[in-house]
């Protein structure tokens, strides 16, 4: 660039509010504006003359677009975040000779530092405010929100609360799907061990061969197969921490002995091994069944049941606590349609029919539930005919509808997903091999008189 063009351009890019940065076609550092000296903190002094690889080198930026624009020779666009960390957008632009050889490349940069700013700020008040909206959610201080409207789960959240902070062992006892995970996840939160390992063991997703050494560990040949350092047990991992012990129910007689054993010695011994090692762990245990029963039919250690027994929290299934079903729907809809980024919404004669459903997946089976209506419903207002058919029957029989109006409901269903699916009435219409103005009929009629929900 000859030295009259230099400086005329030099002039020119003074007048540009955002910054602007000049390369050659070798990507060497031209000539830079002050937006850009004031936006990025750095002096042109330090750049001019200097190759973009360099620079990005010594951290004056993280990447640079002028690279891709030589590799491309078109228009490039990238985020950039600069050395005084502040987050720009930038566009590169070639300019090309009469042969197609890039004499310049201009590129143009914006600050966006504020503007991602006040965008993480919106949503994180969006999120707080929702939460605020839900007055069961019961802050366990540093733990997890526990949805908790029913007296019956309020005396379990009071009951963690008041054993979280001692090392105690704690058995949670519970049908599947009730939250048995969660209950553990607060008490380790609101202990002293909650900037400390938090190790979770499914006893019954663990074949009986492996259990032993998963838990324990095993020295080095220790058995065909063994690494040859050997390796540590989940309990040494969990050292300082708490260990979960999941399913605790369906571990084999010959483990529990030697569980038994690390509770009143604070010991393991590894596999192959001759010399205990210490261990500082908190016991949660989880279990489905009635541990008394095992205990009875010789299938369940006494002495290790009381062991681990020392402090019990009985989750009851979510049939018993209908309020906690009204709070779950409601929070687990807006979630998912926050984490989805729809705005769907539930008609209140969907609400009604899932508050008569007992739920007996118990949470597990509310929130995979909640997910589906959010993820697989086309339409933005969910109905009753929406509802998996086991949901909608329920309902059937509470209202003790008679046969024509089962099946015109189911027919409405039907008729439904179908529009759904294909999009118009004509296709929907071939789809189910009916005529056309038959199909319009029906739900012109449904509409005006919709079936009972």
């Amino acid at each position: 660039m000859d030295l009259r063009l230099h400086n005329e351009l030099a002039e020119i890019i003074e007048w540009f509010p955002d910054g602007v940065y000049v390369v050659d076609g070798e990507c060497r550092t031209l000539l830079v504006n002050s937006a850009y000296e004031e936006l990025s903190g750095s002096n042109r002094e330090d750049l001019i003359g200097r190759t973009m690889t360099d620079l990005t080198e010594d951290g004056f930026f993280n990447q640079s677009v002028s690279v891709l624009v030589r590799e491309t020779k078109r228009p490039m666009s990238l985020m950039q975040t600069l050395k005084n960390g502040k987050e720009v957008i930038v566009t590169g632009n070639p300019v090309l000779d009469d042969k197609g050889r890039i004499q310049l490349i201009v590129t143009s940069v914006r600050d966006i530092t504020h503007l991602n700013r006040v965008t993480a700020e919106l949503e994180k008040a969006i999120g707080l405010s929702e939460l605020n909206k839900h007055q069961y959610h019961v802050a366990l201080e540093r733990g997890p929100k526990v949805i908790a409207k029913s007296k019956q789960m309020q005396e379990v959240v009071n009951r963690v609360k008041q054993v979280a902070p001692f090392p105690t062992s704690v058995l949670i006892s519970g049908p599947s799907g009730v939250g048995k995970e969660v209950i553990a996840n607060c008490i380790h939160d609101l202990s002293q061990r909650s900037q400390k390992p938090f190790i979770k063991v499914n006893c019954a997703a663990i074949p009986d061969a492996l259990l032993e050494s998963e838990l324990f560990g095993y020295e080095p040949g220790a058995f065909t197969g063994a690494r040859r350092d050997g390796k540590a047990g989940l309990f040494e991992l969990a050292d300082g921490g708490t260990i979960l012990l999941d399913e605790i129910g369906d571990m084999p007689p010959s483990i529990q002995a030697k569980l038994l054993r690390v509770l009143q010695d604070l010991t393991v011994l590894r596999v192959g091994g001759t010399r205990p090692r210490s261990v500082d762990v908190r016991v949660i245990s989880a279990t489905n069944q009635d541990l008394r029963k095992l205990v009875q039919d010789g299938r369940f250690r006494e002495d290790l049941y009381y062991r681990l027994q020392v402090v019990e929290v009985r989750i009851p299934p979510l049939s018993q606590r209908p309020q906690d079903a009204i709070a779950l729907i409601e929070h687990y809809f807006h979630y998912y349609c926050t984490k989805y980024r729809v705005a769907k919404r539930l008609r209140q004669d969907t609400v009604d029919t899932l508050h008569q459903y007992p739920w007996p997946g118990n949470v597990r089976e509310l929130k995979n539930l909640m997910e589906n209506l959010v993820v697989s419903v086309p339409s933005l207002t969910i109905e009753p005919h929406h509802l998996p058919i086991h949901v909608q029957s329920r309902q059937d029989t509470k209202r003790a509808r008679s046969l024509k109006q089962r099946l015109d409901r189911f027919e409405q269903q039907v008729v439904m997903e179908a529009l759904s699916q294909h999009g118009s009435f004509r296709k929907a219409a071939e789809a189910l091999g009916v005529d056309h103005s038959t199909l319009v009929k029906k739900v012109k009629r449904w509409t005006e008189n919709p079936p009972i929900a």
